[in-house]
């Protein structure tokens, strides 16, 4: 049987969550909304385009503090305004996993060693899947509803920014004033009420999941694992990370108790990449936006950076 506590941690995690990606997702909806509305759609795209337009996204996602699932209302709106889908998957990529604040917390936590090995493997396995996703033409299988709405919600902010004039006459005053430009609040903000209560029941049953996995999964279960195999041990921790819902920020201190228990390096920054980039929570939202073969390629990539920077830890005797 569960415990009072164990209810009480679940439901703590659910409620506390939830708010917190709701707040962030309907804030983070608005803000991306107001910049496509003023950016033009040229000028993302030559933003995002090319060789160079991967060095902007990973950039863009290094220094963004999100979570796996806060990241979403950009990219969607990095997707709407049409910038390249493969830098797009960089940026997907890169914001859950690195931030000035989790650079810190690693240095800190882990020395300089594995914070520049696991930096080097965030990015350069963020720029390799965006490549490879772009070059097998992935991006057929994002939903065209996610689309539909872009044309309809740009008519809608254009019409609350045209200014009514008045008919003037040979009397009027001949200086004449220019319209102010004004953020069209309301439109804005309708569509990205409108993005979340789309994304919504997704999120709740994404959190639902966290929580459980939360409260009602012991920390015992990591601790055990220092007695298996390191081969088997790596990509066993990447794929329980897939089933949390953790920052990474969150999840380093967590490592270094995992650490001091006995758990391998390698296999603690498997976990946290798995956890931070690809959690079940984040995989429940995005099966709204992408069809199957989108979203079995990403958790088969951020699966393999997860093995492979642990792989590479251990192999480089980092310690």
């Amino acid at each position: 049987m569960f415990t009072y506590q164990q209810w009480q941690s679940a439901l703590t995690f659910f409620v506390s969550t939830f708010a917190e990606l709701t707040v962030l997702f309907l804030v983070i909806s608005f803000i991306v909304s107001v910049v496509n509305h003023y950016l033009p759609t040229a000028k993302v795209r030559q933003l995002l385009s090319g060789n160079s337009g991967y060095s902007v996204a990973i950039g863009l996602g290094a220094v963004t503090p999100f979570c796996s699932c806060s990241t979403l209302p950009m990219m969607i709106g990095l997707l709407k305004a049409r910038a390249a889908f493969g830098p797009v998957m960089a940026f997907l990529f890169t914001s859950p996993l690195l931030n000035p604040f989790i650079i810190a917390l690693l240095w800190a936590t882990f020395g300089v060693s594995i914070t520049l090995c696991y930096a080097f493997f965030a990015v350069t396995m963020a720029l390799l899947s965006g490549m490879l996703m772009q070059r097998f033409g992935f991006e057929r299988f994002i939903r065209e509803e996610l689309f539909a709405s872009t044309s309809n919600e740009t008519g809608k902010a254009s019409n609350e920014t045209t200014c009514q004039t008045k008919p003037s006459s040979c009397c009027d005053p001949q200086t004449t004033k220019k319209p102010q430009p004004m953020v069209p609040f309301i439109a804005l903000s309708k569509g990205a009420f409108k993005q979340l209560t789309m994304m919504l029941p997704y999120m709740a049953i994404g959190v639902a999941v966290g929580a459980a996995l939360h409260g009602f999964v012991p920390t015992e279960l990591f601790s055990a694992l220092a007695n298996v195999h390191l081969l088997l041990m790596i990509p066993l921790c990447a794929i329980i990370g897939t089933f949390l819902y953790v920052r990474a920020s969150t999840m380093i201190p967590i490592a270094a108790s995992l650490v001091a228990k006995g758990l391998s390096l390698g296999a603690v920054m498997s976990l946290t990449i798995a956890g931070a980039g690809a959690s079940l929570p984040e995989m429940i939202m995005l099966k709204k936006l992408f069809h199957w073969p989108l979203l079995i390629a990403f958790i088969t990539l951020v699966f393999t950076t997860a093995c492979l920077t642990g792989l590479g830890i251990e192999f480089l005797n980092l310690r």
